[in-house]
């Protein structure tokens, strides 16, 4: 009996959403897309994220199924993006993508060879099943790709370029600047794309920095940096990050 009770309810709400949601669709449509995107970004509740999923569908490169875009979510070049189904991608996260290489004509550069990673520099691909938390910034100038059941825990960061201190292709006795507002002469920039495979997990405040690979069924502890690859089935931590036992796979 309650449950017959509560079906009227629920079909009541799924109505009223849908109707604010098509009476808010025709309002932002006479808007600017930049700022129509602002509007629905911070939109609260179940009406926020059916708008924001339907933005995200005809912009991002794929969307799949039941994936929720939550509050605050940034996305800078869309087109780059793919996201499986049934992903979460929480609160104020950061997504960044596109090609760098326009901007490093005139900078010098190292690029970190990934063989573990198939795409396209510039792409972010993240797999079914898996929860981007809150405040999480990936930035995937350089290529990152995220497979199946992932989950990067609340304020990492995942970088796939990155400014470094001096030239890695000679000794020049140059003091390279860690800002992209500084002259372009005085920046050396290193690109890798970033592979987490399927079943990985990367904790709390955690840094992944370009060229790396997290091995399937691998996670990284809280408050780690990973500068090189961290092999299969294994539990990582400290920073440097390093193997610190290795996981039991049952058969």
């Amino acid at each position: 009996m309650i449950e017959e009770a509560q079906r009227p309810t629920e079909a009541k709400k799924k109505k009223g959403t849908l109707y604010y949601a098509s009476l808010i669709i025709r309002i932002l449509k006479g808007l600017p897309l930049s700022l129509a995107e602002s509007i629905m970004r911070y939109l609260p509740g179940p009406l926020g994220a059916y708008l924001r999923y339907n933005f995200y569908k005809r912009r991002l490169k794929y969307l799949g199924k039941k994936v929720l875009i939550d509050e605050g979510v940034y996305i800078l070049n869309p087109e780059n993006i793919s996201i499986d189904d049934n992903s979460w991608i929480d609160k104020n996260v950061i997504l960044l993508s596109g090609d760098p290489s326009r901007g490093l004509v005139e900078r010098k550069y190292w690029l970190k060879e990934n063989k573990a990673y198939k795409g396209k520099i510039g792409e972010l691909k993240i797999g079914k099943n898996c929860h981007i938390a809150p405040f999480v910034l990936i930035q995937a100038h350089g290529g990152v790709a995220i497979g199946d059941s992932c989950g990067v825990a609340s304020g990492a960061r995942i970088y796939s370029t990155s400014h470094h201190y001096r030239n890695l292709h000679e000794d020049d006795g140059k003091l390279y600047k860690f800002s992209p507002r500084a002259p372009v002469e005085d920046q050396f920039i290193i690109i890798g794309a970033v592979v987490m495979e399927d079943n990985t997990a990367l904790g709390l405040n955690s840094v992944i920095l370009p060229g790396v690979t997290i091995g399937k069924n691998s996670w990284v502890g809280v408050s780690s940096y990973v500068t090189s690859d961290i092999p299969p089935n294994s539990i990582a931590s400290k920073c440097p990050a390093k193997v610190i036992k290795e996981r039991q796979v049952l058969n």
